[in-house]
């Protein structure tokens, strides 16, 4: 579970959507359509019809009472990409509708996180809809892997007045994030996972963006280093473990 594993960020998820398609460097070894997606069909636990490239609806998980047994860091939509083009708008602000239900019958309330590869959808729908900003219990993290797309994502995340995480994995080249620092609320960096074809990062890629983040004050997480393709996991880089959460996200 996610919530024992020391690499992953999130206590858990909600995934009432499912249903993705590649569309960048870093989607080469997408661990849900290449991995979890297949695991789960044979598991029974998606329905044979479904395919992968498809957006399917889970009608049972759409409700509030599925969605309260969830606490610390939920990731919402973790099996696919609430912000892809074939989820409509309206299955969007469903989910968004409740998260705010649930969150209002909740004493303690979690962090729940949207995390995207398409954040101009994303930043296009939330400023919409919550003009002065999302609520604090909603989080926005976008994927980046090289600095075209950090320059590229980035850009959408900002416009959105939330709490905003930069997950650069796989990290594929040198970032420079210097000019969003002061934007963001946390940095995250992982290599690309997923057998002895995963591309191996440099460790000073790594560095530099840890550096970057130390030096602004921002959190700083490594879900995994993974130099030697996946035959163990690696996060410590130069003798220390980095696991910073921001304040108020407690797994």
């Amino acid at each position: 579970m996610a919530k024992n594993n020391p690499g992953d960020i999130l206590t858990g998820d909600w995934n009432p959507i499912i249903g993705c398609q590649k569309c960048s460097l870093g989607c080469r070894k997408c661990w849900y359509l290449d991995a979890l997606f297949p695991w789960l069909k044979r598991l029974g636990k998606i329905p044979t019809d479904v395919q992968p490239s498809a957006a399917h609806v889970f009608e049972n998980r759409m409700a509030s009472a599925y969605l309260r047994s969830k606490n610390g860091i939920v990731g919402v939509c973790q099996h696919g990409d609430l912000f892809w083009d074939e989820v409509s708008d309206e299955t969007i602000h469903r989910i968004l509708d409740i998260i705010e239900e649930t969150a209002a019958t909740m004493r303690r309330v979690p962090n729940y996180v949207l995390w995207t590869k398409r954040p101009q959808r994303m930043a296009n729908i939330l400023c919409a809809r919550y003009p002065q900003g999302t609520p604090n219990y909603l989080a926005c993290a976008v994927s980046i892997e090289n600095q075209a797309l950090a320059d590229e994502r980035l850009t959408h995340l900002l416009r959105i007045n939330t709490t905003r995480i930069a997950v650069l994995e796989p990290i594929l080249g040198r970032v420079d994030l210097q000019a969003y620092l002061a934007e963001l609320h946390w940095v995250i960096v992982g290599s690309e996972t997923g057998g002895d074809d995963a591309r191996t990062l440099d460790l000073e890629w790594v560095r530099h963006i840890r550096d970057q983040a130390v030096g602004a004050g921002l959190p700083f997480f490594i879900k995994q280093l993974n130099t030697d393709h996946g035959k163990k996991t690696i996060r410590e880089l130069d003798g220390h473990h980095w696991d910073e959460f921001p304040d108020g996200f407690n797994k």
